[in-house]
């Protein structure tokens, strides 16, 4: 078995490159080797390192620019442009295509920026039909408005790693969905979502396998992260 975790690209005026490296996604992709050492797990970050390029202001921010009209020329950010900050959708699903991933995790950390994640989990069901769940704080938040979406089978409340490794042992061993913590799965049309229970002890978990990510693409003062 296959799966491949998603750092989406972003859409914003601006980027911050000390929020980048994808922490959370490494410390799944080890829980997940310590527990089914059998099934391999990639980690693909489709926004830091994938450049950026000028995009067409969302509709509700058009009102923006009668603010925001020139270049910026100071210390201080005006916001003329706006930006898509890494990977675009259909090249960062045809990468997970090629690797005919059998489950596709996504993250989806803050709010603003959750429509993003739900494209790329569009994106990707137009190449391949593997299941896709979407884990992370805007899930937690608004769990049936990202459990709808006709392109999310799963999601994932709370922190992930327990209730990942259980739903792929549920998954490889035909086990019940019902029993796997902090999950939220569709039945019959019906959004189901399991009580959130206590994760491993962070004393019993693995340090984070960043071994997917090119160290020189995330640094701080010079340094990498």
């Amino acid at each position: 078995m296959k799966i491949i975790l998603i750092q989406p690209p972003i859409r914003d005026f601006y980027d911050t490159e000390i929020r980048l490296q994808p922490l959370g996604l490494c410390m799944l992709k080890a829980a997940v080797k310590m527990h089914i050492p059998d099934i391999e797990v990639i980690v693909k970050d489709f926004h830091q390192g994938r450049g950026r390029r000028t995009i067409t202001y969302p509709g509700e921010f058009t009102y923006l620019k009668d603010y925001y009209q020139f270049h910026d020329k100071g210390p201080f950010s005006t916001f003329h442009h706006f930006y898509h900050f890494g990977a675009d959708f259909d090249e960062a699903a045809e990468e997970v295509a090629k690797e005919r991933p059998d489950l596709v995790g996504i993250s989806s950390l803050f709010s603003p920026y959750c429509r993003e994640a739900l494209a790329c989990a569009h994106a990707v069901k137009k190449r391949i039909d593997a299941p896709i769940i979407m884990g992370g704080p805007h899930v937690s938040a608004a769990p049936r408005e990202i459990l709808k979406d006709p392109c999310v089978e799963f999601i994932i409340r709370g922190e992930g790693e327990r209730p990942l490794v259980e739903l792929l042992k549920a998954l490889c061993y035909e086990g019940a969905m019902d029993c796997v913590p902090n999950l939220g799965f569709k039945r019959n049309s019906e959004m189901i979502l399991n009580p959130i229970e206590k994760n491993y002890d962070i004393s019993d978990m693995p340090w984070p396998d960043f071994s997917d990510l090119p160290t020189d693409r995330y640094t701080l003062n010079g340094k990498p992260l």
